[in-house]
C-alpha cells in the first residue's frame, strides 16, 4: 500500500503528540527493563499496558491523517525509512503483548502500578514464550530505536532537510 502524499509538510499535532509521549515512555520502558527490580516491575506492568493503549490510538490516528511527503531523497533511503518505521510500529506494539504473555499466565500474582491485577492463569509454555519473544524484541526495538534517531539527526544536521522538524512540537517544517 503506498501512503499518500500530504501537501502539508509537517504532522499533525495529535501525531506529534502521541509520537512523544509514546518516544518518552518507550525509553523509559527500555531503561526499565534492564534494570528492573520487584519494586519496579509492577510500575513496567502499568506503562507497559499505556504504551499498548497508545500505540492503538497513535496508529488509529495515523491510519487516518496523510504521511507528509518525503523530501527528495534516494529511493533506497525512503524505502529504508518506511521499513524502519513499519517495524517501530510492529515493534513497539507486539513489545507490551510479549509482556502480558509473561504475566498474565505467571507463578506470581503480578498487578500493574501496585492495583491491577495481571494474572489470569499459570502457564509456564506460555509465559516461557512471552519472556523469550519480550527479551529479544526489547534489543531489536532498542536498535530500531537507535536507527530512527539516527537517521533523524543526520537529516539535521548533515543534509539539513525538514525530516526531523516536521515531527518536533512547536517547529516548522
Amino acid at each position: 500500500m503506498r501512503e499518500t502524499a500530504s501537501v502539508n509538510s509537517s504532522f499533525g499535532t495529535s501525531i506529534k503528540s502521541l509520537h512523544w509521549a509514546i518516544a518518552v515512555l518507550v525509553l523509559l520502558m527500555i531503561y526499565g527493563g534492564f534494570a528492573m527490580t520487584r519494586e519496579s516491575a509492577t510500575v513496567h506492568f502499568g506503562i507497559g499496558l499505556v504504551v499498548l493503549v497508545l500505540m492503538v490510538v497513535w496508529l488509529t490516528a495515523r491510519g487516518r491523517s496523510p504521511r507528509p511527503a518525503y523530501p527528495p531523497m534516494p529511493r533506497w533511503q525512503e524505502i529504508a525509512a518506511k521499513a524502519v518505521h513499519h517495524s517501530l510500529y510492529a515493534s513497539i506494539t507486539l513489545q507490551p503483548v510479549f509482556g502480558l504473555m509473561m504475566v498474565v499466565f505467571s507463578k506470581g500474582e503480578p498487578v500493574a502500578f501496585g492495583v491491577i491485577p495481571l494474572k489470569v492463569m499459570q502457564n509456564d509454555t506460555i509465559n516461557a514464550i512471552g519472556h523469550t519473544l519480550h527479551g529479544v524484541n526489547a534489543w531489536i526495538l532498542t536498535a530500531l530505536i537507535a536507527v530512527h534517531i539516527f537517521a533523524a539527526l543526520y537529516h539535521h544536521f548533515v543534509l539539513k532537510d525538514n525530516v526531523l522538524r516536521r515531527m518536533l512540537p512547536f517547529a516548522k517544517a
